[in-house]
């Protein structure tokens, strides 16, 4: 239950804005509440002031310049309207999909909102693009921090299938933030070639008999968050495709890969993408 909820978050974030009602220059200073872990990042390294209320991710805790922000939301559960409106904040960032009705609570209060999904690179830098000029900041600064993310190889690198789950056993396809990590850097995703029939959307599910005839060069396992490091579990039934010898098994961590979470996570996932 705990993946299969962290899947549904990630595969809310991929970066479609709602710009209707978010103007590209505000007041000097403004006061933006975040309620995912990424927009709270991108914000606080373009000016941590105008951040003022933050989700209760795991990731954002050990950043010592979040200490004073107010934490709107704690593990599972939702946000907290009234900590948000109590804060009077001049924009609230919030997850398509996943934050919907808080989203659309606080419209209806007159207070704006954007709503963002993330599924590739290009998306992630329109909305650093946007945050930068809505804080008359210079972008820079953000891609400057997943400088990895640019490192393409000349070459492609093999076929790749990565298990971001195995009860059900769910695979991205390009339509992911995964996914499209995987084609950024020349890995040829087996999942791209089959129809996606899983109901989140940007994932299909696969079978251990599609794996083993496939044979990929490269198994991705996905390392969530609680787990010891580099101790993702393998299906029995999936073991076989890893004693053929040509099988490499790659540990990626459950932020950064399969939820972008952080600029430092992002550039950590490139880095390890990067040198494979």
């Amino acid at each position: 239950m705990k993946i299969r909820k962290l899947l549904l978050i990630s595969i809310s974030l991929f970066q479609i804005f709602n710009f209707s009602t978010v103007k590209s220059s505000y007041k000097d200073h403004i006061k933006i509440v975040s309620l995912n872990s990424l927009g709270a990042d991108i914000i606080s390294k373009l000016n941590n002031d105008s951040l003022v209320g933050i989700p209760g991710s795991s990731i954002l805790k050990k950043d010592k310049s979040l200490q004073d922000k107010v934490v709107i939301s704690s593990g599972r559960m939702p946000p907290s309207i009234e900590k948000i409106i109590a804060l009077k904040p001049d924009l609230v960032i919030g997850s398509k999909g996943f934050h919907d009705k808080v989203l659309s609570k606080l419209n209806q209060l007159d207070i704006k909102t954007l709503e963002t999904e993330t599924k590739s690179i290009k998306n992630l830098e329109t909305l650093i693009e946007k945050l930068s000029k809505i804080l008359n900041k210079d972008k820079k600064i953000i891609l400057s921090r997943i400088k990895n993310c640019y490192k393409i190889p000349n070459n492609k690198k093999g076929s790749a299938v990565v298990l971001a789950s195995t009860k059900p056993l769910l695979s991205p396809n390009s339509q992911s933030w995964a996914g499209s990590l995987l084609d950024r850097f020349k890995f040829n995703n087996i999942s791209d070639n089959f129809k996606s029939n899983s109901e989140f959307r940007g994932y299909i599910n696969l079978s251990p008999e599609i794996l083993i005839t496939n044979k990929p060069s490269n198994l991705f396992v996905i390392n969530f968050p609680g787990m010891p490091q580099n101790n993702s579990v393998i299906p029995k039934n999936l073991e076989k495709i890893i004693m053929n010898g040509k099988t490499k098994v790659h540990n990626f961590n459950y932020y950064g890969f399969i939820n972008p979470g952080s600029l430092q996570t992002i550039n950590e996932a490139c880095r390890q993408l990067s040198s494979i």
